[in-house]
């Protein structure tokens, strides 16, 4: 009974740490079950953002002309501020 317990505990753990992978092939489009509002970075196009509908689906919308989405601010900021950053967090070693 209690290696069941330890079993379902770390298959729970490795389910919700899935979530949280970052994939820097992919495109940044998010799964937005239960996000409905939030907004992130599209990782092959600077111009446009990943914002959750409230339908649990994503949609791509496009920065006002002549500005990059800023993952650091959420916000389209003008191209003399806009800074790349790499699509994924750095894990320490």
């Amino acid at each position: 009974m209690k290696a069941a317990i330890v079993l379902l505990f770390l298959a729970l753990c490795v389910a919700i740490n899935a979530d949280f992978v970052c994939d820097p092939n992919g495109d940044g489009q998010p799964d937005c079950v239960g996000r409905s509002g939030e907004i992130s970075r599209d990782f092959w196009d600077p111009t446009h953002y990943w914002k959750c509908s409230g339908t649990g689906q994503a949609e791509l919308v496009a920065c006002d002309p002549q500005t990059g989405f800023d993952p650091k601010t959420g916000e389209c900021v003008d191209w003399s501020v806009w800074q790349w950053y790499p699509p994924c967090p750095e894990t320490s070693t």
